[in-house]
């Protein structure tokens, strides 16, 4: 790599004149986390929420090699490092996540100010002003607080991390075809990534979509002369591949085993859900940590028709005006691909989650460049404009860790705008692990006068009141959500509510439901081998009627 990084042109009408700017990268690093520490500072403490009780937090694996063998080997690391360090507390875990956001802030810097370079459609000596303000509004932008707030939310980050500086080294090369030595460094960050989160083989497409794109678009002349990378990279991603379709193939939460939607059924969700994340993007306002997204289950419900109709009017306007709206163009295809791993048509539990648009806000980025140069106003009406957006996007941001120092009302938030209940579910799981599950109550009701008869309510119902340390109320709540939707899930809280009423033969039965239902549920397993190993040391002597 070149001792001193410069925003360099492959294009003849663009000047040669290098703009230095790895010290402003570093500056930009810097002021971000500064301002960090004020922007985010209500969440630093917050505790652990939601999927965070999944992570090796607060109850490390015993050595490192336990913390690397596992699923996502890397973001493990990072837990079990923060685990060893802090233990119980919180902190030092939101501290890290907010690291990683300001050095990711500082790559965008470089990305952006490489990529204005390469299109020629900003004025050189504008470029550190446009790439300040682009990292700006990456940094403060409201939809990443669940990406840096959210212990859980760093799997998303840590692999961005990796992803930006290999994208980094790609577009910072000495030559216009890439060395052995870079190669090297792309494929190893590349590895990282993906040992970090699956969705780190967007890197591939971004790459070729880059080179496919400058200094012509369309053009095939970059992949010719980046061969070399292409070649090694195509082992690299075949391997990655292999390791997501391994994941698929075990996860409870994604997949094409998943009972939630078929493939075609998420893709038609997913056109959906691609303009409600352009919305969120332009128009942060109802941010939620539950969308709780309806499944398109045709492609006429929920008008997922014509969702994928104006996604390939856009794909279409895109060819057509690739060489006047160029970043605009690449901004959006950028901000497909970089999807695409979790939002095109591979099932995933969560249709909707906006932490997956942490990196994809810089392709929408691009775009407002595209759109802001052909707006034609005085520059200071320009550059009110954009301090008004800036500060409107930092007050969000402020508001929105205020929640996220108050868990519970993330969910309070969510829940009103719930179609299936889940939010209900989640809000007194987080009231239960702060040991206020009575505080759920009015929430329940208005639910159920909202929601009746729903499978997510009753199941509600049921853990507030097995919280409040009323078993029986809580298993008739328990079997009306089974007659409802009979999942291993609910069969599973069954058969621990008959064993804590000394009931053990019906909670052997409904426990062995519960694994008839979802052979791969940890939990039901867990539950019926706990079953078998005490009943086999105390006998049942249990005559009343099975569950339904």
């Amino acid at each position: 790599m070149a001792k001193k990084l410069s925003v360099r042109t492959r294009r003849p009408d663009v000047p040669s004149k290098s703009v230095p700017i790895s010290r402003w990268a570093a500056f930009v690093m810097l002021g971000a986390f500064a301002v960090g520490l004020n922007l985010y500072a209500a969440a630093l403490a917050s505790p652990f929420v939601f999927d965070d009780f999944t992570l090796p937090v607060g109850d490390p694996p015993q050595n490192l090699w336990a913390a690397v063998t596992g699923l996502r080997p890397f973001l493990m690391l990072t837990y079990w490092l923060n685990s060893s360090m802090s233990g119980n507390s919180t902190l030092g875990y939101h501290v890290f996540n907010l690291i990683i956001h300001a050095v990711n802030t500082g790559l965008v810097f470089l990305v952006l100010a490489r990529l204005l370079a390469m299109s020629g459609s900003v004025n050189t000596r504008n470029i550190r002003i446009a790439s300040v303000l682009g990292a700006a509004i990456f940094f403060i932008h409201p939809l990443q607080t669940e990406s840096v707030s959210y212990v859980a939310g760093r799997s998303e980050s840590l692999a961005a991390f990796f992803i930006l500086l290999a994208y980094a080294v790609f577009l910072y090369r000495r030559h216009e075809a890439i060395s052995w030595l870079e190669t090297a460094i792309v494929l190893t960050l590349f590895g990282l990534g993906v040992s970090t989160k699956e969705n780190a083989v967007c890197l591939v497409g971004m790459l070729v979509l880059t080179d496919v794109f400058w200094p012509r678009a369309f053009s095939t002349r970059g992949l010719r002369n980046n061969r070399k990378l292409y070649s090694a990279m195509a082992v690299g991603a075949a391997l990655a591949a292999w390791k997501v379709l391994g994941v698929l193939a075990a996860a409870p939460s994604a997949g094409f085993s998943i009972h939630e939607a078929t493939w075609y059924q998420y893709g038609f969700t997913q056109a959906r859900a691609f303009f409600t994340y352009m919305r969120l993007a332009a128009i942060p306002i109802g941010l939620s940590i539950d969308h709780d997204f309806p499944v398109s289950h045709t492609i006429l419900e929920h008008g997922a028709i014509v969702y994928l109709a104006a996604l390939a009017g856009l794909l279409a306007a895109c060819y057509a005006l690739r060489r006047r709206y160029p970043l605009a163009c690449f901004g959006l295809l950028l901000t497909l691909i970089i999807l695409a791993p979790t939002s095109s048509i591979v099932p995933i539990r969560d249709p909707l989650a906006e932490r997956r648009m942490y990196l994809p806000l810089v392709g929408l980025i691009l775009i407002g460049y595209d759109v802001a140069r052909h707006v034609r106003i005085p520059r200071r009406t320009g550059y009110a404009v954009c301090g008004v957006i800036l500060a409107g996007f930092y007050i969000l941001c402020y508001q929105r860790n205020l929640l996220w120092a108050e868990p519970a009302q993330l969910f309070v938030e969510a829940a009103p705008e719930s179609t299936t209940g889940r939010a209900y579910v989640n809000l007194v799981k987080v009231l239960a692990e702060e040991h206020r599950c009575s505080a759920a109550v009015p929430y329940l009701r208005q639910a159920e006068a909202r929601l009746p008869n729903n499978y997510m309510v009753e199941l509600a119902w049921g853990r507030a009141l097995e919280c409040m340390g009323q078993p029986a109320q809580a298993l008739n709540k328990m079997l009306r959500a089974a007659r409802i939707w009979p999942s291993s899930d609910v069969y599973t809280l069954i058969g621990c509510l008959y064993g804590e009423l000394g009931r053990q033969a019906q909670a052997g039965i409904a426990l062995r439901k519960a694994v008839a239902l979802d052979s791969r549920s940890d939990s039901a397993r867990s539950a019926l081998e706990t079953w078998i190993k005490w009943t086999s040391q105390n006998p049942p002597i249990d005559h009343q009627r099975s569950p339904p």
